[in-house]
């Protein structure tokens, strides 16, 4: 199995997928390997993405006073920077490569070429995976929005965070 095989294992929603569909994959993902760069900026045209292998990235956004704020940082396997494949054509956010990362990259355009094949399991397979992404950063979000609605006073907790963390712990 060669390395873009083997993040593809690693990827949400391509866990059950068989070899065959993942080599397939794979081979229309170039790897990269980058140290300490800018993957993109903050209003560029989202003409690409990635699949984040190993090391971490940075997610910056700017403030309304123009200061730079770190909002997250992503770890393997990730899929990143795939605004642009859901209609979003400018970068939300500055993307930095925190130290040495291994990543594979795709056009936005030949994703989205994949995505738009009918009837490949290829196209299916990688469907799956953005759906995937899409609906963990949905699910983020949902929980981000709901912790500043009780923090400014809109809502009130349902449960406490104990109860919430003890609901999610597997026994």
């Amino acid at each position: 199995m060669d390395e873009r095989q083997h993040i593809l294992k690693g990827l949400l929603g391509l866990d059950a997928v068989e070899a065959s569909v993942i080599d397939a994959l794979a081979r229309r993902f170039d790897l990269r390997s980058y140290a300490g760069i800018e993957l993109c900026r903050e209003g560029d045209e989202a003409e690409r993405f990635w699949i984040l292998g190993s090391g971490e990235i940075s997610v910056v956004r700017q403030l309304s006073s123009r200061r730079p704020c770190e909002v997250a940082v992503l770890r393997p396997t990730t899929l990143v920077g795939f605004s642009g494949l859901m209609g979003i054509t400018h970068r939300s956010a500055t993307l930095n490569a925190a130290g040495s990362i291994d990543v594979l990259e795709m056009t936005t355009e030949d994703a989205i070429a994949l995505l738009d094949t009918p009837g490949s399991r290829v196209s299916s397979a990688f469907r799956r995976a953005v759906i995937a992404a899409a609906s963990r950063q949905v699910s983020t979000a949902n929980k981000n929005i709901a912790k500043l609605a009780v923090e400014v006073g809109l809502a009130t907790p349902v449960i406490s965070e104990e109860t919430l963390l003890a609901a999610q712990t597997l026994h």
